[in-house]
């Protein structure tokens, strides 16, 4: 929970609400369509329409962002052949060398 909150904090900002106010800009763009359904952009959508006040906004994608995470995980549960990695805690290089060592090794399974 953490981690998503300072990802979201970063992500404003970063210009998250302008790059949506400029995206409301573009013509044809509005708030029905998928791409600005998603999590974080409806409810920036929303708070530049001046229904939701900046924290509620951010309470809003915050919990949004939260109930997607446990979705993911649940789903990535049910694939027991999946290998997940923890970008924070582990060297990336080493995440690499570890992908770069299972293909090889189904590679050669498959030969």
């Amino acid at each position: 929970h953490a981690r998503i909150e300072t990802r979201f904090d970063h992500m404003l900002a970063a210009g998250f609400l302008d790059e949506v106010a400029q995206l409301r800009c573009l013509p044809g763009m509005h708030a029905a369509l998928p791409s600005m359904r998603c999590v974080g952009y409806r409810q920036a959508w929303d708070h530049l329409d001046g229904e939701v006040s900046h924290d509620e906004m951010r309470a809003r994608a915050l919990a949004a962002t939260r109930q997607l995470a446990k979705r993911q995980l649940t789903w990535m549960r049910k694939m027991p052949q999946l290998t997940t990695f923890d970008s924070v805690a582990r060297d990336p290089e080493e995440i690499v060398q570890t992908i770069a060592d299972t293909v090889s090794s189904h590679l050669t399974e498959t030969e």
